[in-house]
Order: structure tokens, then C-alpha cells, then sequence
């Protein structure tokens, strides 16, 4: 499960409503990118296609529209203490927005589909997206 849907979008902003959000991101990467032929700026690996590539177009797209997000944590999963076969994340996101409406704003964006999800999809061969709220 790797592709974000208008009708997930949906669906959580339906659930979200308005206010600050925190986004959950569980990150599995590949062994090696897999970029389409020709893509320019293609990173010579997975971790650096999601951080380098993906993360960094992302924060150009947010700036380019007047979005603000906090990263809250980044960092490696050591452990998984009650976790089953399936649940061996590489990575854990969480990433905080003034509403979820902003977040839409960006991924639904022109520019995130040129120059941000390619690197997404080159890195990340599995991807859980939650939303939450304190």
C-alpha cells in the first residue's frame, strides 16, 4: 500500500475536521530507488530518495504555498516489542500541521506530483499514513 487516494483524503478530512493535526508516517524502503527511466535527480538510494528527494521537495511545495509544519520525530524503529511479521518499519515520521486542509493543499498540488512523490515512490516500497490529533 504505497499510493495516497483522493478517497483516503477524503476520508480523513472527513475525520480530522479542522485544527492541528499530527501525521503518523511508518516508512519501508526499498533495497535500491526505483525511479521511472529519464527522472532527473534521481538519488542513489532509498533512505536519501525519501529524505533528500521526497522531504526536501516537500518542505520547497509547502513554502512555495504558505504552509507551516513542525517535524516532530524522525528516526529509526529499534524494536518491535508487540509487533507481528509484518509490522518491520524502517522508519518512523511524525510531522504536525494547523489543520489537515494544508496537508491536502500540498499533496494535491501539481508540484507534488512532479517533483516530490516520484522520490516517494522511488524510496519507499511500504507506507502507513495516520492521522491524529492530542
Amino acid at each position: 500500500m504505497n499510493e495516497l487516494t483522493r478517497e483516503a483524503l477524503d476520508a480523513a478530512e472527513h475525520a480530522v475536521g479542522d485544527g492541528p493535526v499530527v501525521m503518523i508516517n511508518l516508512l519501508w524502503f526499498r533495497n535500491a530507488p526505483e525511479y521511472p527511466a529519464g527522472f532527473e535527480g534521481a538519488k542513489p538510494n532509498a533512505r536519501s530518495a525519501y529524505y533528500e528527494g521526497y522531504a526536501g521537495a516537500f518542505r520547497t511545495i509547502a513554502e512555495d504555498l504558505g504552509v507551516a509544519s513542525q517535524l516532530v520525530y524522525a528516526g529509526n524503529r529499534l524494536n518491535g516489542l508487540l509487533a507481528g511479521p509484518n509490522d518491520d518499519w524502517d522508519d518512523i515520521v511524525v510531522v504536525r500541521y494547523e489543520r489537515f486542509a494544508d496537508l491536502r493543499k500540498i499533496v494535491e498540488s501539481d508540484a507534488y506530483d512532479r517533483t516530490a512523490n516520484p522520490h516517494r515512490l522511488a524510496g519507499i516500497a511500504n507506507w502507513r499514513f495516520f492521522a491524529s490529533r492530542g
